[in-house]
């Protein structure tokens, strides 16, 4: 299991442990004019923040399937059925809730716990700068 720095805590990791598997059981916090994170090709409505970008594919499960507020990119994937960005974060991707080991997570992603929850997350989003060694 690793141990994220400050700067990937999941504020609201607590609101997502409440959430139901359904997509559309979080109300967004979020604008977006289309489902598909809009019509408008030329502006991606993403967070400058979110490690997944419009376009990025997530693993086997689906975590890290790139996903927009309200948008039910999650909803094939049993094993990433939150979006992010359905509750406010400013990751825009699948993301398994209540995951208690990194296998639960797929190739890839870990399991990241925190005091308010866990959450699976991809490699790729663990910050660089975090200093915090893996915890085994």
């Amino acid at each position: 299991m690793r141990r994220p720095g400050a700067a990937w805590t999941l504020p609201l990791l607590v609101v997502l442990a409440a959430c139901s598997s359904s997509d559309d059981a979080a109300p967004s916090r979020h604008s977006v004019g289309e489902s598909d994170g809009g019509a408008d090709a030329g502006h991606d409505p993403t967070p400058a923040e979110s490690c997944v970008r419009r376009g990025d594919k997530g693993n086997a499960i689906g975590v890290g399937e790139y996903c927009t507020p309200q948008g039910h990119q999650c909803a094939g994937f049993d094993g990433a059925p939150i979006c992010l960005a359905d509750v406010a974060q400013d990751q825009w991707f699948c993301t398994r809730v209540g995951c208690t080991t990194d296998d639960q997570c797929g190739a890839g992603a870990f399991c990241l716990h925190n005091p308010a929850g866990s959450a699976c997350v991809l490699d790729r989003c663990q910050p660089k700068d975090s200093g915090t060694p893996d915890a085994h």
